[in-house]
């Protein structure tokens, strides 16, 4: 005989478990266009900052995700160096439902890999000839829920037919 108020209760909480099967650099890229005239201590660029993030699925229960950070040093309206970074992770899950698999994805994952791009970009700004840049921890969770709003109030997207894929 089964308790129909355990299996409720199980079936309610839903445990998965995620595995980071690898991380790695997929892509970098720096141009320093304005050095060595750029590298005077008068200068100290302002700084633009892209994120998006991206997530492929590679085999049954495992994803790709994508942490893409493009970072430009600006100074008096011209570039004084670019830094493109693609850091990505390879993940496995297990038990994940369909509704949850986008949060997941970009919030999760996300959050894991952004200390490691984060570090990057700080090591290659730095070796760059400029202060270390430390980008402030971004709010994953606010960027996926803007974009399910902007999703919604456009009528919505079929998430399972969409590669998906996320600005902040």
């Amino acid at each position: 005989m089964t308790d129909s108020a355990t299996d409720g209760a199980s079936n309610a909480i839903n445990t998965f478990s995620m595995t980071v099967k690898a991380q790695y650099i997929k892509d970098l890229s720096f141009e320093n266009p304005k050095a060595p005239m750029s590298l005077r201590a008068d200068i100290r660029p302002d700084i633009e900052i892209g994120v998006d993030v991206r997530a492929e699925r590679m085999a049954e229960q495992v994803y790709e995700v994508q942490l893409l950070l493009n970072v430009n040093g600006v100074h008096e309206g011209e570039k004084v160096f670019i830094l493109e970074l693609n850091y990505a992770g390879l993940f496995q899950f297990e038990n994940v439902r369909p509704d949850q698999l986008e949060y997941v994805l970009m919030v999760e994952c996300a959050r894991l890999l952004f200390p490691f791009g984060r570090q990057i970009v700080g090591q290659v700004t730095t070796d760059g000839g400029y202060p270390p840049l430390h980008i402030q921890p971004i709010d994953f969770l606010g960027v996926f829920q803007k974009n399910q709003l902007q999703r919604a109030q456009n009528g919505g997207v079929d998430v399972g037919a969409v590669e998906t894929e996320g600005n902040a």
